[in-house]
Protein backbone atom coordinates (compact mmCIF):
# COMPACT_ATOMS: atom_id res chain seq x y z
CA UNK A 1 0.00 0.00 0.00
CA UNK A 2 1.32 3.46 -0.97
CA UNK A 3 0.07 5.13 2.21
CA UNK A 4 1.81 2.60 4.47
CA UNK A 5 4.97 2.91 2.39
CA UNK A 6 4.98 6.70 2.69
CA UNK A 7 4.42 6.58 6.44
CA UNK A 8 7.09 3.93 6.86
CA UNK A 9 9.69 5.83 4.89
CA UNK A 10 9.06 9.08 6.74
CA UNK A 11 9.27 7.30 10.09
CA UNK A 12 12.63 5.78 9.10
CA UNK A 13 14.32 9.09 8.29
CA UNK A 14 16.63 10.13 11.11
CA UNK A 15 16.80 13.59 12.64
CA UNK A 16 20.17 14.35 11.06
CA UNK A 17 18.81 13.61 7.63
CA UNK A 18 15.69 15.64 8.36
CA UNK A 19 17.85 18.63 9.23
CA UNK A 20 19.75 18.29 5.95
CA UNK A 21 16.49 17.95 4.08
CA UNK A 22 15.13 21.12 5.63
CA UNK A 23 18.27 23.03 4.75
CA UNK A 24 18.19 21.66 1.21
CA UNK A 25 14.51 22.52 0.88
CA UNK A 26 15.23 26.10 1.90
CA UNK A 27 17.97 26.33 -0.70
CA UNK A 28 15.68 24.75 -3.30
CA UNK A 29 12.90 27.22 -2.48
CA UNK A 30 15.27 30.14 -2.84
CA UNK A 31 16.47 28.81 -6.20
CA UNK A 32 12.90 28.25 -7.42
CA UNK A 33 11.81 31.70 -6.29
CA UNK A 34 14.88 33.17 -7.95
CA UNK A 35 13.81 31.72 -11.25
CA UNK A 36 10.27 33.05 -10.80
CA UNK A 37 11.65 36.50 -9.99
CA UNK A 38 13.63 36.41 -13.22
CA UNK A 39 10.54 35.79 -15.33
CA UNK A 40 8.33 38.25 -13.50
CA UNK A 41 10.13 41.06 -15.26
CA UNK A 42 8.53 44.49 -15.38
CA UNK A 43 8.27 46.50 -18.55
CA UNK A 44 11.85 47.74 -18.14
CA UNK A 45 13.33 44.27 -17.56
CA UNK A 46 16.13 43.83 -20.14
CA UNK A 47 14.91 40.35 -21.12
CA UNK A 48 11.34 41.59 -21.66
CA UNK A 49 12.54 44.63 -23.58
CA UNK A 50 14.71 42.52 -25.89
CA UNK A 51 11.93 40.02 -26.50
CA UNK A 52 9.41 42.78 -27.21
CA UNK A 53 11.83 44.36 -29.67
CA UNK A 54 11.94 41.18 -31.75
CA UNK A 55 15.02 39.43 -30.36
CA UNK A 56 14.27 35.75 -31.02
CA UNK A 57 16.94 34.58 -28.57
CA UNK A 58 15.49 36.67 -25.77
CA UNK A 59 12.00 35.44 -26.59
CA UNK A 60 13.15 31.83 -26.44
CA UNK A 61 14.83 32.46 -23.07
CA UNK A 62 11.68 34.10 -21.73
CA UNK A 63 9.43 31.29 -22.97
CA UNK A 64 11.78 28.67 -21.51
CA UNK A 65 11.45 30.45 -18.17
CA UNK A 66 7.64 30.33 -18.08
CA UNK A 67 7.10 27.00 -19.86
CA UNK A 68 7.53 24.68 -16.83
CA UNK A 69 4.95 26.70 -14.89
CA UNK A 70 2.52 26.63 -17.80
CA UNK A 71 2.95 22.88 -18.15
CA UNK A 72 2.40 22.19 -14.44
CA UNK A 73 -0.73 24.33 -14.30
CA UNK A 74 -2.17 22.86 -17.48
CA UNK A 75 -1.40 19.31 -16.41
CA UNK A 76 -3.30 19.75 -13.13
CA UNK A 77 -6.20 21.82 -14.42
CA UNK A 78 -6.89 20.12 -17.77
CA UNK A 79 -7.13 16.58 -16.41
CA UNK A 80 -5.21 14.76 -19.15
CA UNK A 81 -1.78 15.10 -20.77
CA UNK A 82 -3.03 15.65 -24.33
CA UNK A 83 -5.03 18.76 -23.47
CA UNK A 84 -2.24 19.95 -21.17
CA UNK A 85 0.21 19.73 -24.08
CA UNK A 86 -2.18 21.71 -26.28
CA UNK A 87 -2.50 24.32 -23.54
CA UNK A 88 1.28 24.59 -23.31
CA UNK A 89 1.60 25.04 -27.06
CA UNK A 90 -1.29 27.52 -27.30
CA UNK A 91 -0.09 29.60 -24.34
CA UNK A 92 3.52 29.79 -25.48
CA UNK A 93 2.37 31.01 -28.89
CA UNK A 94 -0.01 33.51 -27.26
CA UNK A 95 2.80 34.88 -25.11
CA UNK A 96 5.09 35.20 -28.11
CA UNK A 97 2.43 36.78 -30.28
CA UNK A 98 0.94 39.17 -27.72
CA UNK A 99 4.00 40.11 -25.67
CA UNK A 100 3.87 43.54 -27.26
CA UNK A 101 0.43 44.00 -25.69
CA UNK A 102 1.69 43.26 -22.17
CA UNK A 103 1.30 46.59 -20.38
CA UNK A 104 3.09 45.75 -17.15
CA UNK A 105 0.11 46.41 -14.89
CA UNK A 106 0.78 43.06 -13.23
CA UNK A 107 3.77 40.72 -13.18
CA UNK A 108 4.65 38.94 -16.39
CA UNK A 109 3.95 35.57 -14.78
CA UNK A 110 0.52 36.74 -13.64
CA UNK A 111 -0.29 37.73 -17.23
CA UNK A 112 1.03 34.40 -18.49
CA UNK A 113 -1.21 32.49 -16.09
CA UNK A 114 -4.21 34.52 -17.24
CA UNK A 115 -3.50 33.29 -20.78
CA UNK A 116 -2.95 29.75 -19.46
CA UNK A 117 -6.28 29.73 -17.60
CA UNK A 118 -8.07 30.91 -20.72
CA UNK A 119 -6.45 28.14 -22.75
CA UNK A 120 -7.38 25.57 -20.09
CA UNK A 121 -10.99 26.77 -20.08
CA UNK A 122 -11.24 26.35 -23.82
CA UNK A 123 -9.81 22.82 -23.68
CA UNK A 124 -11.85 21.67 -20.71
CA UNK A 125 -15.29 22.62 -22.00
CA UNK A 126 -17.23 19.39 -22.37
CA UNK A 127 -14.25 17.24 -21.27
CA UNK A 128 -15.03 16.87 -17.56
CA UNK A 129 -15.28 13.08 -17.72
CA UNK A 130 -11.77 12.49 -18.98
CA UNK A 131 -9.46 10.67 -16.55
CA UNK A 132 -7.05 12.74 -14.42
CA UNK A 133 -3.42 13.13 -15.40
CA UNK A 134 -0.95 10.47 -14.31
CA UNK A 135 1.82 11.69 -12.03
CA UNK A 136 4.20 9.26 -13.75
CA UNK A 137 4.61 11.87 -16.50
CA UNK A 138 5.40 14.76 -14.18
CA UNK A 139 9.07 15.60 -13.55
CA UNK A 140 10.40 15.23 -10.02
CA UNK A 141 12.07 18.22 -8.39
CA UNK A 142 15.21 16.69 -6.92
CA UNK A 143 16.95 17.93 -3.80
CA UNK A 144 20.67 17.26 -4.37
CA UNK A 145 21.30 17.20 -0.60
CA UNK A 146 18.71 14.48 0.09
CA UNK A 147 19.59 10.85 0.71
CA UNK A 148 18.15 8.12 -1.57
CA UNK A 149 15.69 7.25 1.19
CA UNK A 150 14.57 10.86 1.49
CA UNK A 151 14.20 11.21 -2.28
CA UNK A 152 12.03 8.08 -2.38
CA UNK A 153 9.88 9.37 0.47
CA UNK A 154 9.58 12.81 -1.15
CA UNK A 155 8.59 11.28 -4.48
CA UNK A 156 5.95 9.09 -2.86
CA UNK A 157 4.55 12.08 -0.99
CA UNK A 158 4.58 14.03 -4.25
CA UNK A 159 2.53 11.29 -5.91
CA UNK A 160 0.02 11.32 -3.05
CA UNK A 161 -0.06 15.13 -3.20
CA UNK A 162 -0.91 14.99 -6.89
CA UNK A 163 -3.84 12.68 -6.27
CA UNK A 164 -5.01 14.87 -3.39
CA UNK A 165 -4.91 17.97 -5.61
CA UNK A 166 -7.00 16.16 -8.20
CA UNK A 167 -9.77 15.65 -5.61
CA UNK A 168 -10.08 19.37 -4.85
CA UNK A 169 -12.63 21.63 -6.56
CA UNK A 170 -11.16 23.59 -9.47
CA UNK A 171 -11.21 26.87 -7.56
CA UNK A 172 -9.24 25.41 -4.68
CA UNK A 173 -6.82 23.58 -6.94
CA UNK A 174 -5.87 26.57 -9.05
CA UNK A 175 -5.32 28.88 -6.09
CA UNK A 176 -2.95 26.35 -4.49
CA UNK A 177 -1.15 25.87 -7.81
CA UNK A 178 -0.59 29.59 -8.24
CA UNK A 179 0.21 30.52 -4.65
CA UNK A 180 1.84 27.43 -3.12
CA UNK A 181 3.30 25.58 -6.11
CA UNK A 182 4.34 28.41 -8.42
CA UNK A 183 4.95 30.92 -5.64
CA UNK A 184 3.06 33.90 -7.06
CA UNK A 185 2.43 36.72 -4.64
CA UNK A 186 -1.15 37.12 -3.41
CA UNK A 187 -1.75 40.21 -5.63
CA UNK A 188 -0.31 38.43 -8.71
CA UNK A 189 -2.36 35.28 -8.07
CA UNK A 190 -5.48 37.38 -7.55
CA UNK A 191 -4.87 39.17 -10.86
CA UNK A 192 -4.40 35.89 -12.69
CA UNK A 193 -7.69 34.58 -11.26
CA UNK A 194 -9.55 37.84 -11.80
CA UNK A 195 -10.53 38.27 -8.14
CA UNK A 196 -9.63 40.61 -5.30
CA UNK A 197 -6.72 39.91 -2.96
CA UNK A 198 -9.13 39.47 -0.05
CA UNK A 199 -11.16 36.93 -2.02
CA UNK A 200 -7.94 35.18 -3.05
CA UNK A 201 -6.77 34.82 0.56
CA UNK A 202 -10.17 33.63 1.76
CA UNK A 203 -10.26 30.94 -0.92
CA UNK A 204 -6.64 30.03 -0.26
CA UNK A 205 -7.27 29.38 3.44
CA UNK A 206 -10.17 27.05 2.61
CA UNK A 207 -8.14 25.33 -0.11
CA UNK A 208 -5.20 24.69 2.20
CA UNK A 209 -7.49 23.21 4.83
CA UNK A 210 -9.09 20.99 2.17
CA UNK A 211 -5.66 19.84 1.02
CA UNK A 212 -4.62 19.03 4.59
CA UNK A 213 -7.81 17.03 5.03
CA UNK A 214 -7.18 15.11 1.80
CA UNK A 215 -3.66 14.24 3.00
CA UNK A 216 -4.75 13.38 6.54
CA UNK A 217 -4.51 9.58 6.01
CA UNK A 218 -0.82 10.06 5.18
CA UNK A 219 0.36 12.95 7.32
CA UNK A 220 -1.91 12.58 10.37
CA UNK A 221 -2.44 8.83 10.55
CA UNK A 222 -3.42 7.82 14.09
CA UNK A 223 -3.36 11.42 15.35
CA UNK A 224 -5.84 12.57 17.98
CA UNK A 225 -8.71 14.84 16.95
CA UNK A 226 -8.51 18.40 18.30
CA UNK A 227 -11.09 19.12 20.99
CA UNK A 228 -14.10 21.33 20.38
CA UNK A 229 -12.43 24.17 22.22
CA UNK A 230 -9.34 24.18 20.02
CA UNK A 231 -8.87 26.92 17.42
CA UNK A 232 -8.72 26.16 13.70
CA UNK A 233 -4.94 26.02 13.74
CA UNK A 234 -4.54 25.11 10.06
CA UNK A 235 -6.50 28.21 9.06
CA UNK A 236 -4.61 30.32 11.58
CA UNK A 237 -1.30 29.08 10.21
CA UNK A 238 -2.45 29.82 6.66
CA UNK A 239 -3.42 33.33 7.76
CA UNK A 240 -0.02 33.73 9.39
CA UNK A 241 1.66 32.85 6.09
CA UNK A 242 -0.40 35.55 4.39
CA UNK A 243 0.51 38.17 7.01
CA UNK A 244 -3.01 38.38 8.40
CA UNK A 245 -2.26 37.56 12.07
CA UNK A 246 -1.13 40.11 14.61
CA UNK A 247 1.91 39.39 16.75
CA UNK A 248 -0.39 38.77 19.71
CA UNK A 249 -2.48 36.24 17.78
CA UNK A 250 0.66 34.51 16.50
CA UNK A 251 2.05 34.24 20.02
CA UNK A 252 -1.26 32.87 21.30
CA UNK A 253 -1.34 30.24 18.56
CA UNK A 254 2.26 29.22 19.21
CA UNK A 255 1.55 28.79 22.92
CA UNK A 256 -1.45 26.61 22.15
CA UNK A 257 0.59 24.44 19.80
CA UNK A 258 3.09 23.77 22.60
CA UNK A 259 0.37 22.28 24.80
CA UNK A 260 -1.95 20.57 22.29
CA UNK A 261 -0.47 17.58 20.48
CA UNK A 262 -3.49 17.20 18.19
CA UNK A 263 -3.32 20.79 16.94
CA UNK A 264 0.46 20.62 16.66
CA UNK A 265 0.13 17.54 14.42
CA UNK A 266 -2.49 19.26 12.26
CA UNK A 267 -0.28 22.33 11.86
CA UNK A 268 2.78 20.23 11.03
CA UNK A 269 0.72 18.35 8.42
CA UNK A 270 -0.15 21.60 6.67
CA UNK A 271 3.50 22.67 6.72
CA UNK A 272 4.55 19.36 5.14
CA UNK A 273 1.81 19.63 2.52
CA UNK A 274 2.89 23.14 1.52
CA UNK A 275 6.56 22.13 1.44
CA UNK A 276 5.59 19.25 -0.86
CA UNK A 277 3.80 21.77 -3.07
CA UNK A 278 6.96 23.85 -3.41
CA UNK A 279 9.05 20.78 -4.11
CA UNK A 280 6.73 19.83 -6.94
CA UNK A 281 7.79 22.90 -8.90
CA UNK A 282 10.64 21.32 -10.86
CA UNK A 283 12.71 24.07 -12.43
CA UNK A 284 14.32 22.20 -15.32
CA UNK A 285 12.90 22.45 -18.82
CA UNK A 286 12.32 18.92 -20.10
CA UNK A 287 13.19 18.10 -23.74
CA UNK A 288 9.50 17.86 -24.68
CA UNK A 289 8.89 21.33 -23.26
CA UNK A 290 12.01 22.70 -24.94
CA UNK A 291 10.64 21.45 -28.24
CA UNK A 292 7.38 23.33 -27.63
CA UNK A 293 9.33 26.50 -26.81
CA UNK A 294 11.33 26.28 -30.04
CA UNK A 295 8.16 25.53 -32.02
CA UNK A 296 6.51 28.65 -30.60
CA UNK A 297 9.51 30.79 -31.50
CA UNK A 298 9.53 29.38 -35.04
CA UNK A 299 5.81 30.09 -35.43
CA UNK A 300 6.34 33.61 -34.09
CA UNK A 301 9.24 34.20 -36.49
CA UNK A 302 7.21 32.96 -39.46
CA UNK A 303 4.21 35.18 -38.75
CA UNK A 304 3.26 37.87 -41.32
CA UNK A 305 5.00 41.14 -40.52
Amino acid sequence: MVLHSVRGRFAAIKEKSQHRKREGARAGTVAAEGQVTKIRGAMDDPLVLRARSGDAGALEELLAGVAPSIERFGRRMCGNPHDADDVLQDTLLSVATHLGEFEGRSSLLSWVFTLTRNACSRRRRGLKNRPPVSDDQAPEARDPAATPEERAANQELSDVLGRALDTLPDGYREVILLRDVEGLTAPDAATALGISVDALKSRLHRAREALRTALKPVLEQGAATPSSGCPEVATLWSRKLEGELSQHDCATMEEHLKTCAACSTACDALKKALLACRRSAASEVRPEVQARVKAAVRAWSARPR
